[in-house]
């Protein structure tokens, strides 16, 4: 079974600390994660780097883990700040990106 949980529209640096807690919460539970970043609205650094530190963890712990339906905001962060290429996102293609 899998431990479904769905970003917040905001994930700054104003969110980022009660966010990694939360997601270590979820990787130490052992279910399989499905983190869902469609109805994230505004991201900045520290938001990306709790994803980041969310893929390696659950890849060092041997956890699977999935990032589902990014955003559009999230997308076009990631690509003004080169990092389009670092995070394995799975989309499904059923909504409108935004």
């Amino acid at each position: 079974m899998a431990l479904s949980i769905v970003a917040g529209h905001e994930q700054t640096i104003y969110q980022a600390a009660q966010w990694r807690t939360e997601l270590e919460a979820a990787l130490r539970s052992g279910e399989d994660i499905l983190l869902d970043l469609s109805s994230i609205e505004e991201i900045d650094c520290a938001g990306a780097q709790v994803l980041l530190w969310l893929q390696r963890e659950a890849a060092r712990l041997d956890r699977r883990m999935g990032l589902l339906d990014p955003s559009r905001p999230l997308d076009e962060f990631l690509r003004q700040m080169g990092m389009e290429g670092e995070l394995a996102f799975r989309r499904s293609g059923a909504g409108d990106g935004s």
